[in-house]
């Protein structure tokens, strides 16, 4: 047998093995993208209340519905506050659950993926309403609060459409979110004297500056919430006004 003919056999094995190997990655993918869309196999408990949909994998505690009833208290001051937007809302239980299902987002306390729209909770205490992240510090924060943030998630895609939404500045979307949610992973105050000391890195206060620059809009500029989400504003410009106006 010439070495071509020998080398034949070779190419013909390592190419169903790559067939083989594609075929499996394939099926994992689509396994997970499932699982992501339909976790509910993974929660043996369940309940409705006030428009939630809560699935969780170890026992509801009765303080749920006080925690779910501040979310909602929450939501309903904003204008795009719409009953009929589904909301599930599914508590892991514990940080390796949350990382398996949160997709990239393990390193925040919750998160609703575009177009599934699920709402993903990370590690909770419900009766002290509280929810973690796996860091060491400022590692909790409300979990009624992070609730109501993931949910505007929705209601503004549910409003400006998912596209939309994802092409939406960051400091606008997320500002929006902390501000219905009323608090964030630090006090505001904490994050305005942050602010002060170091403008040139807002590593540590984020979501704080996002949430005061929404706040300025709306509070002292009398933006509406339909200007703020779908008007082209300059970040730089409206971060120098809110800044000027740090009480």
């Amino acid at each position: 047998m010439t070495t071509e003919n020998k080398a034949k056999p070779q190419t013909s094995k390592l190419r169903k093995i790559y067939r083989r190997l594609s075929m499996t990655l394939g099926f994992a993918a689509v396994a997970y993208l499932l699982l992501l869309y339909y976790p509910q196999p993974l929660f043996a408990y369940s309940t409705e209340y006030n428009g939630f949909k809560v699935y969780s994998r170890e026992p509801i505690d009765q303080s749920m519905e006080k925690v779910l009833n501040d979310a909602e208290t929450r939501l309903r001051r904003s204008p795009l506050y719409d009953e009929s937007v589904s909301r599930r809302v599914f508590f892991t239980g514990g940080f390796g659950m949350y990382a398996l299902l949160s997709n990239k987002a393990y390193r925040s306390f919750a998160n609703s993926v575009p177009f599934i729209n699920n709402i993903i909770v990370s590690k909770t205490d419900v009766p002290s309403d509280l929810v973690y992240v796996d860091r060491t510090y400022h590692n909790s924060r409300s979990l009624s609060g992070v609730i109501a943030h993931e949910v505007t998630h929705l209601l503004i895609r549910q409003r400006y459409g998912t596209i939309k939404a994802i092409m939406m500045p960051t400091w606008k979307n997320e500002g929006y979110c902390e501000y219905v949610a009323g608090d964030s992973t630090i006090p505001l105050e904490e994050g305005m004297r942050l602010w002060r000391e170091n403008t040139s890195d807002d590593a540590s206060y984020r979501y704080v500056k996002y949430h005061l620059m929404v706040k300025h809009l709306l509070e002292k500029e009398n933006m509406s919430v339909d200007d703020l989400l779908s008007r082209d504003l300059d970040e730089k410009e409206v971060a120098a006004r809110t800044f000027e106006d740090l009480e």
